[in-house]
């Protein structure tokens, strides 16, 4: 018997500039949700690359001081529309997701 296997469209487009904007952007709203708790964030991922082609999705890497008092933040977060995931199957990180 023969499974179905439902594929993903991923779209791979060449780098665009307006990307690093657009992180610097988000980046700012984000340490303002969790003030003093944010330490750094990083642009990560494809996007944060200029030499290669990437998903226009901008993934970031945020280092906090208190994970567990980011847990109390997720509604700053939320109000960014940020959706909660908690450690989303790695133990000790919390994950949010923006978007689709």
């Amino acid at each position: 018997m023969s499974k179905k296997v439902d594929f993903i469209k991923v779209e791979v487009v060449p780098h665009d500039p307006s990307w690093r904007d657009a992180f610097e952007a988000e980046s700012k709203q984000i340490a303002l949700a969790i003030t003093e708790n944010a330490i750094a964030i990083h642009h990560i991922g494809s996007t944060a690359i200029s030499q290669i082609h990437a998903k226009p999705i901008i993934d970031m890497l945020v280092v906090v001081k208190d994970i567990i008092k980011l847990d109390t933040q997720n509604s700053a977060m939320e109000a960014l529309g940020y959706e909660a995931m908690g450690e989303f199957g790695i133990s000790g990180r919390r994950f949010f997701r923006k978007g689709e």
